[in-house]
């Protein structure tokens, strides 16, 4: 199943949930040590390394070349994803922010309490606990704690998408703001007339298309451009489409450049060895179906960055290995507890893997594939 592709789908959407504090010793001239660093366009991948004490690392395992940062600034903070050089934080007051790994430009965001819906609102309780009323219905639960989200920037910085949530069992929206927006709007992640495309499972951002794949593996595709307040579902034949694999393991979404979605399997238990399937348009009832994909055994000669939900172009000279994926954890966006960690790169062809045991001793909260200058 195709739908049209984000431009520049290179390294889109990271996610990442952790503390930042101000410990961790960096460089004095860290702009400077950056740009003289970090490639300007994508080249190999490099990886967001994040210690339990704090700080963040940027190593790039070409070189084996690790450049350490504070974000001093913002202590107490969360990193919820990243958009190449850019990052989103859940600072200590519980406010949603966007900061420039290099120049620490900062932009701003709605309060979360901004919401704007038809049938429910929120409001706060406490720096960190939210309150929503939906049609009578109170939620009194909701905490900064489990709200994740999503990021696209442009490499400029001046368009960007922000998805968020609060990742909790029966809470039924996503909101979503973007440049120019003065408050969230709501998506209801519902069908009151067939609850089969109920609730959330994964999401993937690319740009203005957000790729949502339901609790029973229906995907949809909805399109976040135009005016605020503005998003329409266009998933190619107006109606969501099964995902189902025997395996039924922790599965992830990714969209490759040509616009393709595809269902990533790994088995949690022993992840030495990835299954990647394509929606089987020859099911004949998908809606009852408990197998609704085929398996390949490759990229297209494309290399997949599950942290980030797409497919790039593979390049073997800088680095970029085709028919590869590079994982670090299962189970992104929706996770109400971290799941292992395990930083590797997957080859679907030759079905081997490759690890990096150099960053054992580090005692990594987290860790996140990245191409830097994107």
């Amino acid at each position: 199943t195709k739908v049209t592709p984000p431009s520049n789908s290179n390294a889109r959407t990271l996610l990442v949930t952790m503390n930042v504090s101000s410990d961790l010793q960096g460089f004095n001239d860290v702009g400077s040590r950056f740009k003289e660093t970090l490639p300007q366009k994508s080249g190999s991948p490099w990886l967001m390394l994040f210690p339990k004490d704090g700080g963040c690392v940027l190593y790039d395992p070409k070189e084996g070349k690790k450049i350490h940062r504070n974000l001093r600034d913002f202590p107490g903070s969360r990193i919820l994803a990243n958009s190449g050089n850019w990052l989103l934080l859940l600072d200590s007051g519980s406010n949603l922010v966007i900061i420039h790994v290099l120049s620490e430009k900062t932009i701003h965001l709605p309060s979360l309490e901004s919401i704007r819906s038809k049938t429910s609102k929120i409001k706060r309780v406490g720096d960190r606990k939210f309150e929503r009323d939906d049609s009578g219905c109170i939620f009194d639960e909701l905490s900064s704690d489990v709200v994740r989200g999503l990021l696209w920037v442009d490499k400029s910085g001046s368009e960007y998408v922000v998805v968020w949530f609060f990742d909790l069992p029966g809470h039924a929206y996503i909101s979503f703001c973007k440049k120019g927006d003065t408050h969230y709007t709501d998506i209801p992640l519902y069908y009151p007339d067939d609850h089969w495309l109920d609730g959330l499972s994964y999401m993937v951002l690319g740009r203005d298309r957000l790729y949502i794949s339901t609790s029973r593996r229906y995907v949809k595709v909805l399109d976040l451009s135009g005016p605020q307040g503005f998003f329409k579902d266009i998933t190619e034949g107006g109606k969501p489409f099964t995902m189902l694999s025997y395996h039924y393991w922790d599965s992830s979404l990714a969209v490759t450049t040509s616009g393709e979605v595809l269902l990533v399997d790994s088995n949690p238990c022993q992840r030495s060895c990835f299954h990647v399937y394509k929606y089987n348009p020859d099911v004949e009832d998908p809606y009852y179906a408990s197998n609704t994909v085929l398996e390949v055994d490759s990229l297209g000669g494309e290399a997949l960055l599950l942290d980030l939900g797409f497919t790039v172009p593979a390049n073997d000279t800088l680095g970029l290995e085709p028919d590869s994926i590079y994982f670090t954890r299962h189970y992104r966006p929706c996770e109400c507890s971290p799941r292992d960690l395990d930083i590797c790169v997957f080859n679907l062809v030759t079905k081997t893997i490759k690890r990096f045991p150099g960053l054992d001793d580090m005692n990594l909260m987290d860790a996140r594939w990245f191409l830097p200058g994107n």
